[in-house]
């Protein structure tokens, strides 16, 4: 009863908050323009744009339906529900302004950019504190589909963690079934936003009707690499033996780097390879990066001049730390950071991974944990070396243990902020979370680009 009526509250709850936002922002923007009287003063009173605000959160709930952000699609880290959420802000005000020009309306377009900038960062902002307490929600209420996921391998492993950042599906992974007797008591950590969560090996084939009743099981997703027809109408069928739902994962996980679609053609299912680079965004981007990294630069010189003041004045030394990383196609080139840690510490050793880590410094604690030790950076987008949004350089002994799969993440150029900087899982090396990259790579675009730009502002006080 509890999981039913919190399903119904969910469904509900999105919307209802989506339209508080955008009319407490029309509102909000209404007060600040009428009492600072900002630009020409405005002909109507306050009962009138009540009514606008109503009408302006109604078109905005229109819109956030018709680009998809109530589905339960899954998605990386909340990415694609935020990129939908900025595309139906985006066309509510478009909309309201085609409207009153039409209507002839008298409005200040001062308090409609207000109004649109209000609503877009309080909607993400709610969006986003949303995801991240689902999961409690889900698990107190006992809403969530339980499942094993059949194979522990690397496939299994990503298949955890891209269920666990996707909590609106609702799915909640128990255990892993695995035949390999080597992996019987193999357990997977997942680090979330605030909280570290695990699962193991609860048994193998032969296991699975105990593994099935004693965890009330309601699906086993098969996630075998390379599994054959034979192995999979096998474990079907013995699920289905149970009582259970079963799903499999294609062999498709390394086989492109693009999106997929799927096209129905009679009674057979075709993939198909979209690539998401066209020459236009590259183009863009440049321009954007290039532009957005001046601006910032100049806007932020002060504190660039504050914290080298700090940096100096804790320990000796060079107040930049220029390093060795490699960029699109293995390109080396220098990576500006602020210096966090001692001189004497080793260039090449494994990267911090606590806050008490002996090698840094006072100064470099706090610029850590703020991430402004990654503000110099700025310049590297300004050459062309990174762009605002990607994936992060690695240094090149590290490279040089890539396999195939892990120079995907070298066709594009390394960014400042990406999604592995948004996950849990920044306590790992970065070639360790290729889920992240290999999501951003094939599925690149400006909306993606702005959500990841937007959620990072949310929490750039995450860093280490």
């Amino acid at each position: 009863m509890k999981s039913k009526i919190w399903k119904t509250v969910s469904l509900i709850l999105y919307p209802i908050l989506d339209w508080v936002c955008v009319f407490g922002s029309c509102i909000l923007a209404y007060n600040i323009y009428y009492y600072l009287g900002i630009g020409k003063q405005i002909a109507y009173g306050h009962s009138q744009y009540i009514v606008i605000s109503l009408l302006a959160a109604l078109v905005a709930l229109l819109t956030l339906h018709i680009s998809n952000a109530y589905s339960r699609e899954s998605s990386v880290l909340n990415v694609v529900e935020i990129r939908r959420v900025i595309k139906g802000i985006t066309a509510a005000f478009f909309l309201y302004i085609l409207l009153t020009f039409f209507l002839r309306a008298n409005h200040s377009r001062y308090m409609v950019v207000m109004a649109f900038l209000f609503s877009l960062i309080s909607v993400v902002v709610v969006r986003t504190v949303l995801y991240h307490i689902h999961p409690y929600l889900n698990q107190r209420y006992e809403a969530s589909k339980r499942v094993l996921i059949y194979g522990v391998g690397e496939i299994g492993q990503a298949l955890f963690r891209s269920i666990m950042d996707s909590p609106r599906l609702n799915i909640q992974p128990v255990g892993f079934i695995e035949d390999d007797p080597e992996k019987k008591d193999f357990a997977v950590n997942r680090y979330g936003f605030d909280t570290r969560q695990n699962i193991r090996v609860l048994g193998n084939f032969n296991e699975m009707e105990r593994v099935v009743q004693e965890h009330r099981i309601d699906a086993i997703f098969v996630a075998i690499s390379g599994i054959n027809n034979e192995v999979l109408d096998t474990i079907s069928n013995r699920a289905k033996s149970l009582g259970v739902g079963v799903c499999f994962i294609p062999n498709l996980y390394k086989a492109f780097v693009h999106r997929l679609r799927v096209v129905q053609i009679g009674q057979f299912p075709m993939i198909e390879e979209v690539s998401p680079n066209p020459e236009h965004y590259k183009f863009i981007k440049r321009i954007s990066d290039f532009s957005l990294a001046l601006f910032m630069i100049i806007f932020l010189s002060p504190l660039f001049i504050l914290l080298a003041l700090f940096i100096k004045l804790d320990t000796k030394g060079s107040v930049l730390f220029k390093h060795d990383r490699v960029g699109k196609g293995g390109n080396l080139f220098k990576m500006y950071k602020f210096r966090s840690m001692y001189t004497d510490a080793s260039v090449y050793a494994v990267n911090p991974t606590t806050r008490n880590d002996h090698r840094v410094t006072k100064v470099g604690r706090i610029i850590r944990h703020t991430s402004l030790d990654e503000l110099p950076q700025l310049i590297n987008v300004l050459k062309g070396d990174m762009s605002i949004v990607g994936p992060r350089p690695e240094m090149p002994f590290i490279v040089e243990k890539y396999t195939d799969f892990h120079r995907e993440r070298l066709k594009v150029t390394p960014g400042i902020t990406g999604l592995w900087q948004l996950s849990g899982n920044r306590r790992e090396p970065i070639h360790a979370n290729m889920d992240y990259d290999l999501y951003y790579i094939r599925n690149q675009s400006f909306s993606l680009d702005l959500a990841i730009l937007i959620e990072t502002l949310i929490f750039a006080f995450r860093g280490i």
